[in-house]
């Protein structure tokens, strides 16, 4: 039986692909089912994507829709449950990991391709604890694909590798906006190398131009329609305040892939590197993987030296190069005894960061994390029934306390947070015809006061209980109030003349 067991374990390091995605799978359903089991409510950012997928329009005011739609699709079609959308992050990293194997595999030999997918994991954007799908997960995921097809079209010269080429494109900039810098990057690429150059002449390129403007212009046309709402907030992002050593910060998220991936690389052949067999630099593909991360992170260096704010966050899908990058400036040949340490390496990783992450998830109780919804909803639920005997038209409130709202009340109500201007333009007929239940901190709705001209609001505390398995008891607190249909504010505004 052990020599069996042996057999197999050594043909399994023989088979480097059936590996990886094994270890992908395990991952996966690792820390999908962590996060099912140990946290009790979504994340602010989840719980923000779904309800923007919900609306069904071609923006709001953060962000491009693909990340709304997917969220929303997700949880739609588990019936809102709450491990899909845990499932969705980790099936969006997985999509990302694989096709920079798919695309290492292009130049590189089955082992060397696997390590370069396998050094992602040894990165914090991919083996994370509490996973929050948002626009940073579908980034991750499409990035690989847009470079694996330019580079499929740049070889082969299909029009069908151009087309979905230009699909991915136009999909990624529906989801985030830094994609253009990629763009930049891929533009940098193809101008560097006269034979793809030469390329400029023939469909293919045009036609990817074409189905990335087909696939953009309802979001462009939204824009339009909405004040440019999403440039507003890229804007206001970056000049947010910051600490005087973010470009510090910044040039150190654009080194960190690197000096991890190199350093595991270099445990990989220790002992005994000295004897290992060595082999060329490969440039072309080194130089390739550095334009695509080092243009756009090149580009949040620079703003950050001239005072604008960058979110570190915005480094994740320019590290899906780096694995590649690092195979190929490594000097030595990459075979199946580094592709095992390489391996075993990753595990005892994963490992520790699954009991350690599993204690903390247990041990520390977060209001964000562990409170269960029924004890926000069921109280609000009460409040507002006290009330009123509709239904609950819309929740206005701050954006977790809306949001949670929305996700977990019968009917789902829909969120409006309460100082975003798309949202109550699209929810302001709503809002002054049938009222709406309001939800936050009392010092949220001065800008609301000000739109509708209702003062009289009547806030009112409620208080919730959370609690982790081993953690301590804390108690969280929201304030509510009922802003009156517009038949109600009529007959308070008789009575009160009345009086």
């Amino acid at each position: 039986m052990i020599r069996s067991l042996r057999e197999k374990l050594q043909s399994f390091w023989d088979r480097p692909t059936a590996a990886l995605l094994l270890f992908m799978g395990v991952i996966m359903t690792m820390w999908t089912l962590q996060c099912s089991l140990l946290q009790n409510i979504l994340g602010l950012d989840i719980l923000e994507t779904v309800t923007w997928g919900a609306q069904m329009t071609w923006g709001h005011s953060k962000h491009p829709p693909l990340s709304g739609w997917l969220g929303y699709f997700f949880s739609a079609v588990s019936g809102h449950a709450d491990w899909s959308l845990y499932l969705a992050a980790q099936a969006s990293l997985m999509i990302g990991v694989w096709y920079v194997y798919k695309l290492a595999r292009e130049f590189f030999s089955p082992y060397p391709a696997a390590v370069s997918a396998l050094l992602l994991f040894f990165l914090f954007y991919y083996n994370p604890s509490e996973t929050k799908f948002s626009t940073y997960f579908v980034e991750i995921a499409l990035r690989p694909v847009m470079a694996y097809y330019f580079f499929l079209a740049l070889r082969d010269r299909k029009i069908r590798q151009w087309i979905l080429f230009g699909l991915f494109c136009g999909l990624g900039m529906l989801n985030k906006y830094s994609t253009a810098l990629l763009l930049i990057a891929f533009l940098v690429v193809f101008l560097l190398k006269s034979e793809y150059r030469k390329q400029i002449f023939s469909p293919g390129p045009w036609l990817a131009a074409l189905v990335f403007l087909l696939v953009l212009t309802p979001h462009l046309v939204w824009l339009w329609n909405n004040d440019f709402a999403c440039l507003k907030h890229v804007e206001n992002r970056m000049t947010d305040k910051h600490a005087w050593y973010l470009p510090l910060l910044v040039i150190g998220a654009t080194l960190y892939p690197f000096a991890v991936q190199g350093g595991v690389l270099m445990l990989s052949v220790l002992p005994g590197f000295r004897n290992r067999e060595r082999r060329p630099v490969q440039r072309d593909i080194l130089r390739w993987s550095l334009i695509l991360t080092l243009i756009p992170s090149g580009f949040f260096i620079l703003i950050s030296l001239f005072g604008s704010g960058v979110i570190l966050m915005w480094f994740c899908s320019l590290a899906s190069w780096t694995g590649i990058a690092a195979v190929a400036a490594f000097p030595f040949v990459i075979d199946r005894t580094v592709f095992k340490r390489v391996y075993l390496l990753l595990i005892l990783l994963t490992c520790g960061m699954f009991i350690g992450t599993t204690i903390d998830l247990l041990a520390g109780t977060r209001i964000r994390i562990h409170t269960k919804p029924e004890a926000i909803v069921d109280p609000v639920v009460a409040f507002w029934k006290s009330h009123r005997s509709d239904p609950i038209p819309v929740v206005v409130g701050t954006r977790w306390e809306a949001t949670v709202m929305e996700n977990y009340t019968p009917g789902r109500p829909p969120a409006c947070e309460v100082n975003d201007d798309v949202f109550f333009n699209r929810y302001r007929d709503v809002i002054l015809e049938k009222g709406a239940l309001l939800i936050g901190k009392p010092d949220s709705f001065a800008d609301f006061v000000k739109k509708t001209g209702y003062t009289d609001l009547k806030l009112q505390k409620i208080t919730f209980p959370c609690r982790s398995l081993l953690g301590r008891k804390r108690t969280g607190r929201v304030y509510v109030a009922c802003y009156p249909s517009r038949s109600e504010r009529e007959k308070l505004h008789s009575a009160k003349n009345g009086k």
